[in-house]
């Protein structure tokens, strides 16, 4: 009788061998996404993932509001602000001297237009009114819209207002008189977005995430997105419409913008799931889009975005091109009305946490650019806290070694300084200690053969082809099982031996096996116990 005695416990330190290297680990980043799951601080992220120092967010003007819901800009380059919660309306001029125009008993006023003689028109909340304001003139309620709120207006090439309105929804046509017209009434509660694009009306709406193409009394359906809300419209200089649009208070953070050709078919252009869309602006062939997060974001033809600006105390409610192409940022938080100016001559970035999978001695840190300067601090937790360490000494040589102490997780902070500074990519390295792997258990059971299929079923091979689908039928046939594990991660193979009950050496039966299970023929073993080895 063949007897078996288990000798994993003794031997499992030794036995189970990594057969990759796994240990050393190399965190390389590249590219715009890897970069833009840090944080930037004056640093412009472009669609390649190259940093450089950002545009800056010169201050303007600031006005006493609690927040800016409009901007226009008048043919004198003044520009007027819509603000609320106390509903007034100022006008800025080019050196950012800010007065005010209006103090209307409304809560906030939330759209502004200008007509071709300069007459400004402003739509408000909660009571539903279009003022008017001309030229050197004195305020007047041009109308009462019957609704809750103006969200937006906009003039067709005739000059005729048309007004988008929530509470209940609407797209009005408003004459000079006051007189108002019922273009559109869709089973939305509101309409938040108006564009023309030629003589066509488009509007976006919320509740249904709906966009229509607008004619008089009809209004056509043109596409419906998965969010609440379609926030906003804009048009490329060739005709095609983009619509972004958002989710819901208390939903998820996806924005998407589709895309309308003039075929009139809609698609989803690009996606961010990391913020919500504060507003969108044409700049020359590209989109901006500016999110709740502070982030100034640029698209290109091809829908590849680039970081240009990101303000850590300051988070853009609507923006503005002027007539000189600059670029206007109103604050949703503040009064404050900023510019995109030109590049600064430094900032930094901060990488996202890496979690390299255990303790780890660093190696060293390398980088392609110009105007560096490379620093990293480490810990055992997965944010950074007290217990990590302090930013290392900033190295300026790609190549240097990493000064942080051993550790699981890794952060570095570049700064970048000079108006040509950049960095392409960057890449540090690590070597995880070397973990023992760990055989948690060895099973010996007897072979259950499977019962044959038919009369015709072709013979099994032997036992000694451990590498055939199609095991032996014998009594003497047993199932090795096995469960192993390292911290490693490393791959492992197993070597199997025996040894008899009176033998001193140990037998080598199977090497280098990659599987968790075999077959073992016990018909060429003598009497006795036998002990196995893996």
């Amino acid at each position: 009788m063949i007897k078996v005695i288990l000798a994993h416990v003794l031997f499992l330190t030794v036995c189970a061998i990594p057969v990759n290297g796994e240990r050393h680990k190399v965190w390389r980043q590249f590219g715009y996404e890897a970069f833009a799951a840090g944080k930037a601080h004056g640093i412009a992220i472009a669609a390649d993932g190259t940093l450089r120092p950002a545009a800056a967010l010169d201050s303007f003007a600031t006005v006493d509001a609690e927040r800016i819901w409009d901007l226009a800009q008048g043919d004198d380059g003044t520009i007027y602000a819509a603000t609320g919660d106390d509903g007034r309306l100022y006008s800025i001029d080019e050196n950012g001297a800010s007065t005010l125009l209006f103090d209307s008993p409304e809560v906030s006023l939330h759209a502004l237009a200008i007509g071709q003689d300069g007459t400004l028109y402003a739509g408000s909340a909660p009571d539903g009114i279009v003022y008017k304001l001309p030229r050197n003139g004195q305020p007047t309620v041009l109308a009462h819209t019957g609704s809750h709120y103006v969200w937006d207006l906009a003039f067709d090439g005739r000059g005729r207002l048309y007004a988008a309105t929530g509470e209940p929804a609407n797209v009005l046509r408003i004459d000079a008189d006051g007189q108002i017209e019922e273009v559109f009434s869709p089973d939305d509660r509101h309409i938040i977005s108006l564009l023309f694009i030629d003589d066509t009306l488009y509007a976006g709406s919320a509740q249904k995430g709906r966009v229509y193409e607008v004619g008089d009394g009809n209004g056509r359906l043109l596409f419906e997105a998965a969010q609440e809300e379609i926030h906003a419209l804009v048009s490329d200089a060739e005709g095609v419409l983009y619509a972004a649009a958002i989710s819901g208070e208390g939903s998820d953070q996806s924005t998407a913008l589709f895309r309308t050709e003039t075929s009139g078919s809609t698609y989803e252009w690009w996606r961010d799931g990391s913020a919500q869309l504060r507003d969108l602006a044409r700049a020359n062939d590209a989109l901006l889009v500016a999110t709740d997060d502070g982030r100034i974001v640029q698209l290109n033809a091809a829908a590849q975005p680039s970081l240009l600006a990101h303000g850590d105390d300051f988070k853009t409610n609507r923006m503005l091109r002027a007539a000189d192409e600059s670029i206007y940022l109103a604050s949703a938080h503040t009064g404050q009305l900023r510019r995109l100016g030109p590049a600064r001559s430094e900032g930094h970035y901060e990488s996202k946490v890496e979690d390299v999978g255990g303790h780890a001695q660093w190696g060293r840190v390398e980088w392609r650019g110009s105007g560096v300067a490379v620093q990293t601090r480490s810990g055992n937790s997965a944010e950074p806290d007290a217990t990590w360490s302090d930013w290392s000494t900033a190295e300026s040589q790609s190549g240097a070694a990493i000064e942080s102490p051993a550790a699981r997780y890794i952060q570095y902070k570049v700064s970048l300084k000079g108006r040509d500074a950049h960095l392409t990519d960057l890449t540090l390295y690590a070597q995880r200690a070397n973990l023992p792997p760990h055989i948690a258990s060895l099973e010996v059971q007897p072979y259950r053969t499977p019962q044959a299929r038919g009369a015709n079923q072709q013979q099994q091979p032997s036992a000694q082809n451990q590498r055939s689908t199609n095991p032996p039928q014998s009594r003497s046939l047993y199932l090795l099982r096995w469960q192993a594990s390292d911290p490693n991660d490393e791959e492992l193979v197993y070597d199997l031996y025996l040894r008899g009950e009176d033998q001193k050496q140990w037998k080598k039966a199977h090497e280098g096996e990659e599987r968790s299970s075999l077959l073992w023929d016990t018909a060429t073993m003598p009497e006795g116990w036998t002990q196995l080895k893996l």
